[in-house]
């Protein structure tokens, strides 16, 4: 390939992957625009536009060319399929292991094979993990992460490019891709209020770093006039039912009017529907309980549970665009970009006082 039709290949390459010339399937430019748009010849761009459906970032529908992938998938400096590694919170949680499905599917479209691992909410853990993959020839990473600031320098010692999913850590600035949980969270408080509850309770992640959804919780209450009493926040470890048992009939024994319970996860959530089913108390008439997450198992709930849906397959196909982008272009270590997304609170009949449905 000609040096000029090389550099214009490369130039095309970066401009898709920034995202200027739209997202999936979005109509890429004709033989006629495109030798227009680069100043060339219709038999120059002609082989351009091929040279870009060999690497897979466009193809051809009909008479059309469309985005088809923001970056292409080159082998690594082997020559060996590109491997990237995967290291999420916990691999038990039906969350990270949709979101681990949704980035092996991605990664397998564009012929990457992906390494997975959980740290268990343990950061030595995740530090082992991730030196693993190293060594095992991952060309990139993807992360969950759990390190505290006093743990966030490890990552600079990294030798390959990581994009970080779901949490920012406070002294990198790494690519990331978030959702608002803040803004789900203040959300999920208005809701709660609308639907007049006026006493509210908190079950969250014991040892979490940050919890931007109890921040926001209790700034949504604050808008509307109400509290979040400490008596009525509990913090419990993933896995110690006993404690979250006795969280909850702490909550169900000291109401006094109907409570609004936001629980940090769909898991807290299924439980404590299950301890007011077997104490008779009324969902959503005395207690109304609220998750996160949005699994499966909120639909199939008595009542339905109200929850928070994260955008997991848009999480997943953005954070392996980003990391394909850093390693197939030789973008560096530069300063990070953080890349937002919305939840979307579903409303079901676990929330809804009579009335107010």
């Amino acid at each position: 390939m000609e040096t000029k039709q090389r550099r214009i290949v490369e130039e095309l390459l970066n401009e898709i992957a920034s995202g200027r010339h739209g997202s999936f399937g979005t109509p890429f430019m004709t033989t006629r625009a495109l030798a227009a748009y680069k100043k060339i010849s219709l038999k120059t761009a002609f082989s351009i536009l091929n040279t870009l459906r060999e690497t897979g970032v466009v193809e051809k529908s009909g008479k059309r060319y469309l985005i088809h992938n923001a970056v292409p998938v080159r082998a690594n400096a082997s020559g060996k399929r590109l491997l990237i590694g995967l290291v999420v919170t916990s691999l038990d949680s039906p969350y990270f292991a949709r979101l681990a499905q949704y980035a092996e599917e991605f990664a397998h479209s564009i012929g990457a094979g992906l390494l997975i691992a959980s740290s268990n909410y343990d950061f030595s853990i995740e530090r082992e993990r991730l030196e693993m993959f190293c060594q095992q020839g991952a060309s990139g990473l993807l992360v969950c992460p759990w390190a505290n600031e006093e743990e966030e320098a490890f990552y600079r010692t990294l030798p390959l490019p990581y994009v970080m999913i779901g949490r920012r850590l406070k002294t990198l600035k790494a690519d990331t891709v978030l959702v608002n949980n803040q803004s789900a969270a203040q959300k999920m408080a208005l809701h709660l209020a609308e639907q007049g509850y006026r006493e509210f309770a908190y079950i969250g992640q014991a040892g979490s770093p940050q919890d931007p959804r109890l921040s926001g919780f209790r700034f949504g209450l604050m808008e509307c006039g109400c509290s979040l009493p400490e008596t009525n926040l509990f913090r419990i470890n993933a896995g110690d039912s006993e404690a979250l048992n006795a969280g909850i009939e702490q909550l169900l024994n000291n109401r006094k009017s109907p409570l609004g319970l936001f629980c940090y996860h769909d898991l807290f959530a299924s439980a404590a529907v299950s301890a007011c089913l077997r104490r008779g108390v009324r969902i959503p008439e005395e207690i109304g309980i609220a998750g996160f997450d949005d699994l499966p198992i909120a639909a199939e709930l008595f009542p339905p549970l109200t929850s928070v849906r994260y955008p997991l397959k848009d999480m997943a196909r953005i954070a392996c665009e980003t990391l394909f982008a850093r390693i197939n272009l030789g973008s560096g270590k530069k300063d990070g970009i953080c890349r937002y997304l919305d939840s979307e609170l579903v409303l079901r009949e676990s929330t809804a006082l009579p009335g107010n449905r």
